[in-house]
């Protein structure tokens, strides 16, 4: 009785043809490009936090307290999720701290200029 192995899945990069090495080449590019996109800096992060430091004061000045409260919550929320996560993969101390900062103010990346 002769044992044979399955054959490799079109495009799913476990062939050994070099077809399936330029696939993962152009996988990991891509990603690459996608991480590069997406990607927030410290700055954003600063822009982000005094954008929602402004969001809250002005409902503390109109007196709304539940927005300020939702608005607190959300973002504490978020930071200790984004925190969990980091560590969750293997991020320690202060780099932990400031890539979940990141993530969570890093939005005002997109409204700084």
């Amino acid at each position: 009785m002769t044992h044979s192995t399955p054959a490799p899945h079109a495009g799913d990069g476990s062939g050994t043809s070099p077809a399936c090495g330029r696939y993962a080449e152009e996988m990991r590019a891509e990603r690459q490009a996608v991480r590069e996109a997406v990607r927030a800096d410290a700055f954003g992060a600063h822009v982000g936090l005094v954008v929602t430091a402004l969001v809250v004061t002005a409902a503390v000045l109109f007196g709304e307290p539940r927005w300020y409260v939702i608005i607190a919550g959300v973002c504490a929320g978020w930071f200790a999720l984004a925190l969990a996560v980091v560590f969750l993969r293997g991020g320690r101390g202060w780099d932990a701290l400031r890539r979940a900062y990141v993530a969570t103010f890093g939005w005002g990346d997109y409204v700084s200029p």
